[in-house]
């Protein structure tokens, strides 16, 4: 009879090692990390195996959790970095294939955010329009400002949807790492929106810096998915909505 994985030799410390590895890079919720998902993966990387069947298992789990796409591939990444290995392309889109055809649920705003995992463009506006009321700020002091990342590297035909599912999680990766929660993001296509203030002084700027460096580096490791040198822009906002709108909307590539 072939042997469960749960009872194989080095697994069950090898999960428990992962887990602390991914809490300590700071996975949201501790106590939501475990889930039956984990052992055939971890079981496969542990022995060698293929493991695209198990990594597309665990992202069904992790979107049906409400576990965004990125926070779930880095999870993935760590056990890879424990094993000594590097992770395959093929099971990183295994694991985006299965967070994305997944029943996400009462969230369905968060699904339809893609494999950026950064708000689309209604959503966006929803919030920018928020700000120019008032009713919610940014940051205190200073003119609006947008911030557009360009990350594309030209027409991807309908064939390379897993070459644009790649694009969309390193860029939206580096928005998050670079500019946090504090400012409303948006994303379409390969282009990622960033409303902020020119206030506290260098902020923005700094956050841009980041994300040029962090994006430079990606797109150097992938030549073929992310623009380089990257494309980064910063200019005032119009005084409307629909002046906004007809900005964010436009093809500037």
């Amino acid at each position: 009879m072939k042997k469960s994985p749960a009872g194989d030799d080095g697994l069950g410390p090898l999960c428990a090692r992962w887990r602390r590895h991914t809490v300590a890079e700071g996975w949201r919720m501790p106590e939501d990390w475990s889930t039956p998902a984990v052992v055939p993966l971890a079981y496969a990387v542990l022995n060698g195996l293929a493991a695209e069947v198990p990594a597309q298992a665990l992202g069904t789990a992790r979107a049906l959790a409400d576990v965004g796409v990125t926070e779930g591939l880095r999870d993935v990444g760590a056990l890879y970095d424990l094993c000594l290995t590097t992770m395959p392309l093929s099971v990183t889109l295994a694991f985006a294939a299965g967070w994305e055809t997944a029943d996400t649920g009462p969230d369905p705003q968060a699904a339809a955010r893609g494999m950026s995992g950064l708000p689309q463009h209604a959503e966006f506006l929803a919030r920018a329009a928020d700000v120019f009321a008032g009713i919610e700020s940014t940051k205190d002091g200073g003119s609006l400002v947008l911030v557009t990342i360009d990350g594309r590297v030209g027409k991807i035909g309908s064939a390379a949807r897993l070459v644009r599912w790649k694009r969309d999680v390193l860029l939206g990766e580096a928005v998050r790492l670079s500019f946090g929660e504090d400012y409303p993001t948006g994303y379409r296509d390969g282009v990622a929106v960033v409303l902020g203030r020119s206030e506290p002084a260098g902020r923005v700027l700094a956050s841009v810096a980041r994300a040029r460096a962090t994006l430079t580096s990606l797109a150097r490791q992938n030549p073929s998915i992310l623009r380089a040198p990257i494309r980064i822009t910063v200019q005032p906002l119009p005084e409307d909505l629909a002046a906004l709108r007809s900005l964010i909307t436009a093809d500037a590539a």
